[in-house]
């Protein structure tokens, strides 16, 4: 009975919405096959993608290399760990007097993990330190492993990040996303035992925020009586705020049961949730995939195994959009789906011969919906 409760309740606070059910077309912008060349990707390895402006970041973790892109599938950058990587016609051509538009750089990446660019194509990669840089955290209980590197559209290094910012001593617990805001400030998600810890940088790389995002920060009477699994976060691309979404559950006897889900803005200036609002529920929790321009908030839930839906939310607690992502092939393994900055969805697919990398134009639902 609570549950058919909770459900009608959450009909009736988004049934004054616009809920738009449109369909959104899969472009697929290149492909990419299995192999160790310049332009390939480890089948099954861990990877990652950015997107910014049509120019596509991709790393390989097994070969410790990032791949630069445009939106034809060219390789127009290629940074590489020397011992991992056979030397290709890429890195022959880099090393010729004739000019060139692409350029391959030997970088000493350990394990990259997570990338993020800003709109001058700018860029971050999260990587792990070699085991005698990594140091143990008694405030966090856990090995500080991870730092990232900062570098230039050009592919040069500008600097290693700690916690304390440029040069820090102070090295990251595991690094789980990173992103960019419209103002070139850089916001990296670390993992602890006791909950994820995110340091917000300025342009300068000096440290702004810092705060552990436990059950603490959320509104306590709205978590009060319940279980409380924070799902995910991520950062406002125009303030310094981050939008929380946690899921509640209520202990019934023996038994757990999901109550609901709601999404939190944390204002880190003033060090308080500012709002809160329930979101619909879904036979599969909707997962927070990001925020694009002041408050659009896009979730993704899975529906099967080649379509997720897609719902974008606002601070008004309207539906802008509510529409399934289709990816056409049930064969598949989805590597990373991610939102750029300009409100475009990308992800990577992997295939049985081959990687794509593929958008959703999501933004144009939402100057259509304007």
């Amino acid at each position: 009975m609570k549950k058919l409760i909770l459900v009608l309740a959450l009909l009736s606070l988004f049934a004054c919405s616009r809920n738009p059910n449109v369909g959104l077309e899969k472009k697929t912008m290149f492909t990419l096959p299995y192999g160790v060349l310049d332009d390939e990707l480890t089948p099954l390895a861990a990877s990652k993608l950015a997107m910014n402006d049509g120019f596509f970041y991709i790393i390989d973790s097994s070969l410790a290399k990032m791949m630069k892109f445009n939106s034809y599938g060219d390789l127009l950058l290629l940074q590489y760990n020397q011992e991992k990587n056979p030397t290709q016609i890429l890195v022959h051509k880099s090393e010729e007097n004739t000019p060139s538009n692409k350029a391959a750089i030997p970088f000493p990446y350990q394990e990259p993990s997570q990338i993020a660019v800003t709109d001058d194509q700018a860029f971050f990669v999260a990587d792990t330190l070699p085991d005698a840089e990594a140091m143990w955290s008694d405030e966090y209980s856990c090995m500080l492993t991870s730092t990232v590197h900062c570098f230039a559209p050009s592919g040069k290094l500008i600097c290693d990040l700690g916690q304390e910012g440029r040069a820090g001593a102070v090295p990251f617990s595991r690094i789980s996303r990173l992103e960019t805001t419209d103002n070139r400030h850089l916001v990296v998600h670390t993992q602890t035992p006791k909950g994820q810890v995110i340091y917000w940088f300025d342009d300068n790389f000096r440290l702004l925020y810092s705060v552990l995002a436990d059950s603490s920060i959320l509104p306590q009477d709205e978590i009060a009586d319940h279980i409380v699994n924070i799902d995910s976060l991520t950062a406002s691309r125009t303030e310094p705020l981050l939008f929380i979404k946690a899921d509640l559950y209520t202990e019934n006897g023996e038994d757990i049961e999901f109550y609901k889900s709601s999404i939190c803005c944390y204002d880190l200036a003033l060090e308080k949730c500012v709002w809160s609002m329930d979101i619909p529920v879904a036979e599969t929790l909707y997962q927070l995939l990001g925020v694009y321009g002041k408050d659009k908030i896009y979730l993704v839930s899975p529906v099967d195994n080649d379509t997720y839906n897609l719902l974008i939310l606002d601070g008004q607690k309207n539906i802008s959009v509510n529409t399934p992502l289709a990816f056409g092939h049930k064969d598949i393994q989805l590597l990373e789906l991610n939102l750029g900055s300009h409100g475009i969805i990308t992800a990577l697919i992997s295939y049985e011969d081959e990687v794509s990398a593929v958008w959703w134009r999501s933004d144009k639902l939402l100057k259509e919906e304007k």
